[in-house]
């Protein structure tokens, strides 16, 4: 009888750390709802963390497991899908295309997750890009997992002989997320238009950058061609 009620209280033990993990996982997704439906209402700077944990029908103390800030707060709700984003325009990246095409394809994945939410991604870039000082982990853990795969692309573009060969790879890759950013709050800020008015802007940036990283641009020789 004793091995048997042994027996029979194994599984309870092994089930209970994967309720706690679901139970957990609620919680979040709750936290999560309640911030992008708050946010996109009152605007990030009205909401307050005690509204948020109301919504999510937790206490403060157990929202600040998750989030100890409400700039942690709202990179809480875009981050996981900007991640997911990132993963999928690597995933189906066309390797044997131009460095151009493969820019495009990368960046064209975020336009499309924003224009879902124009509102919230506003108040999302803007926090990322004003926000203060501080313990940001999951913010520059993104940042510089992304920054280090477009140097992976622009790496393997030089093996192909698209661009120079003595090309700084981190700020090709900076410069290149920094032309996006541009294009990106313009787009973002109506002055682009609507749809995809960000296409042609982010092009023709690109390709101007581009053109100062191919071979031979800036050396004697490229001097030579441009003046003949």
């Amino acid at each position: 009888m004793v091995t048997s009620r042994r027996g029979s209280a194994r599984p309870k033990a092994a089930e209970a750390p994967g309720l706690r993990e679901r139970n957990k996982q609620e919680k979040l997704e709750r936290i999560r709802e309640a911030a992008r439906e708050l946010f996109a209402s009152k605007g990030f700077a009205e909401t307050t963390t005690r509204e948020i944990a109301e919504r999510a029908g937790v206490g403060t103390g157990t929202l600040f497991l998750y989030a100890r800030t409400k700039e942690e707060l709202l990179m809480l709700v875009l981050a996981e899908k900007v991640e997911a984003v990132q993963e999928e325009r690597f995933r189906t990246l066309p390797t044997q295309a131009p460095l151009l095409e493969q820019l495009l394809h990368v960046f064209e994945g975020f336009f499309r997750l924003y224009a879902k939410d124009p509102a919230l991604a506003r108040m999302f870039i803007r926090e990322l890009v004003f926000m203060e000082p501080g313990p940001t982990g999951e913010r520059m853990q993104l940042e510089r997992a992304f920054a280090a795969r477009l140097a992976g692309l622009v790496a393997a573009a030089r093996e192909r002989g698209e661009v120079a060969g003595d090309v700084d790879l981190e700020m090709a890759g900076f410069n290149f997320f920094s032309l996006y950013l541009t294009t990106l709050m313009g787009w973002l800020s109506g002055a682009l238009g609507p749809g995809d008015s960000w296409r042609p802007m982010l092009e023709r940036s690109f390709a101007l950058q581009l053109k100062g990283l191919g071979p031979g641009a800036g050396t004697s020789g490229g001097n030579k061609r441009r003046r003949s």
